[in-house]
């Protein structure tokens, strides 16, 4: 049975991006109501690492980096295609620092540069080496009440033990060994176990770090200010008079619902990531639902209403690429990040040769995946194969270095479709069906490459980049390994995605844009439902909460007549 409400503003989506534009809107006197498709809240956000990338922030003088707007312009217009306009660049340049001012400023939420977190592009002008990438400061899940339990978990992968949440900061030290490392992760551990009434309550640790801070301080902002967020409700079709958004027609519980809007509708419904039939028509083939990372009720309903009226698209074609593993057990895939640049891994063909350098940033691995299938090579899948040493000393995917979770702990379901291991090479190519010549033969040049310190085929470990994800312990090369410490290790890879950059087209106040390049009146669109601002390209960490930050608050503030405080 159908009912009908007003408010000024609809918001559609629960991610970062959602939350924040609902709460600049409040900010400004607006009546906002949030609705979210799925059973939980912070989509794609709250399972990220929860870095924004903020150019010139104010807060680089603190670790002793000079940056500037016009270094940051020069880095991203030298990276990003041309029809990304000069305006929307240097407008996401000048509202970060403001963004970032309101965001903490009222919420919880605090925002620290992290020091190291290069820019992924070391050999482009106006690159820095850390600090533009801003981790947000752990948090407690307390006052979020059962709604925490409601809140999308981040990845196994980015806790500690798998169940222990850990900002980034503490994660980079952790990772790297960095001097200190072991009183951090006592210190995480010993206040996990401490919260007797959480653990009483299960295992999800209720110290807030990463994508789950900052959606957690989003959300207990918007409950303090008594804004509606509806779960389980979703948007079926946008109301248009006269070429004007007038309404959002919403579905719960089997009910319609009318909510007509004085303002407009910001959509922040995620990409189509989880949309088979669309991944199919745009998105480079081989793909799969299956290889995402991301929230899986992203399908795109929001791209394809926007289009029924009109909505231009752009950068369809394009993703947040990343190499992914498939777990069981895990409804999404596992993208691997710092594993990739760790000596004595490898990826290989179904011939057993390396086909890139593994280090390479983790958006490339799209472009570099997918180009060397259409060369002819056979890395679709691909396999990571490493040996007992990189095994002893650092994590893949959902398991821990030998020293935290020896093999016989390793969890059976894994040790059966995710991990396979042998005592020869040989052996293990059999295993993972893959040529085992070839294997052999790429262990004895990374042998070589791994005593001479240069990658001969694909120049791993050569640039800032590669290096900042290697093992400083390790030399000559960092990122560069022997692969001859039986047993062996492999496990089967896939071109995935953090979620997908094609979307509807925006200009610089995020309004959506027709066909003839018009804004549509009342239309709004941010994070992963618009056309990435990015383009086929990722800056740095945190190029993907950015945008959807940065825009949301701006579209906030053109919904409030561009309102400046």
């Amino acid at each position: 049975m159908a009912s009908e409400h007003t408010v000024d503003v609809v918001v559609v989506g629960t991610g970062a991006g959602g939350l924040i534009s609902a709460l600049r809107a409040s900010h400004h006197g607006l009546s906002v109501m949030v609705i979210e498709k799925s059973a939980n809240l912070g989509g794609t956000s709250a399972m990220s690492g929860g870095g924004i990338w903020i150019p010139s922030n104010r807060y680089l003088k603190d670790i002793d980096v000079d940056d500037s707007k016009e270094e940051a312009f020069e880095y991203m217009r030298a990276l990003i295609e041309d029809k990304v306009g000069d305006d929307k660049l240097k407008t996401y340049i000048d509202l970060g620092q403001p963004m970032l001012d309101f965001l903490m400023a009222n919420t919880q939420v605090q925002y620290v540069p992290a020091p190291g977190y290069a820019d992924y592009y070391p050999n482009i002008p106006g690159w820095k080496s850390g600090g533009r990438t801003m981790d947000p400061s752990p948090i407690s899940g307390i006052p979020m009440g059962k709604m925490l339990y409601k809140m999308n978990e981040a990845p196994i992968t980015s806790k500690a033990m798998g169940r222990i949440n850990m900002s980034i900061l503490e994660g980079m030290q952790i990772l790297s060994t960095a001097p200190g490392y072991k009183k951090i992760q006592r210190g995480i551990f010993i206040n996990y176990l401490l919260d007797i009434v959480g653990r009483l309550k299960g295992k999800r640790d209720r110290r807030l770090t990463q994508g789950n801070s900052l959606v957690g301080g989003l959300y207990l902002a918007l409950r303090d200010r008594g804004i509606p967020i509806h779960l389980n409700s979703s948007a079926k079709d946008l109301i248009t008079d006269n070429g004007q958004i007038t309404g959002v027609v919403i579905e719960r519980d089997g009910d319609t619902t009318h909510i007509n809007v004085e303002k407009g509708v910001i959509l922040a419904a995620g990409g189509f990531e989880s949309n088979q039939e669309m991944r199919e028509e745009f998105l480079p083939q081989p793909s799969q639902t299956d290889w995402t990372a991301a929230q899986h009720s992203n399908t795109g309903d929001m791209i394809k209403a926007g289009i029924e009226i009109g909505a231009a698209t752009d950068f369809m074609e394009e993703a947040w690429w990343a190499p992914v593993v498939r777990v069981p057990g895990q409804k999404s895939a596992i993208a691997l990040f710092n594993e990739k640049s760790k000596p004595g891994l490898v990826f290989v063909t179904k011939d057993g040769n390396r086909f890139m350098n593994e280090a390479l940033p983790y958006n490339t691995y799209g472009e570099a995946m997918y180009g060397a299938y259409k060369a002819g090579e056979k890395c679709i899948p691909a396999y990571a194969v490493f040996d007992s040493r990189y095994r002893d000393n650092y994590m893949f995917g959902p398991i821990l270095n030998r020293q935290y979770q020896p093999d016989w702990a390793i969890p059976s379901r894994l040790k059966k479709g995710f991990l396979k291991k042998a005592d020869t090479l040989e052996e293990l190519a059999k295993q993972l069906d893959i040529n085992a010549d070839g294997l052999v033969e790429t262990a004895e040049r990374m042998k070589k490459f791994a005593e001479t310190g240069v990658d001969e085929d694909f120049h791993r470990g050569e640039d800032d980049h590669d290096r900042t994800y290697g093992d400083p312990k390790v030399t000559p090369n960092p990122c560069l390994g022997p692969l001859d410490k039986p047993p062996y290790y492999g496990v089967t890879i896939y071109p995935g995605e953090l979620g997908t950059k094609g979307g509807l087209a925006t200009d610089c106040d995020a309004r959506v844009l027709n066909q003839a390049g018009d804004p549509i009146a009342g239309l709004y669109a941010i994070g992963n439902c618009s056309a990435s601002m990015m383009g086929s390209k990722y800056p740095g960490a945190g190029t993907t909460l950015g945008p959807a930050l940065i825009f949301g608050y701006a579209a906030a503030n053109h919904l409030a007549g561009n309102q400046p405080n």
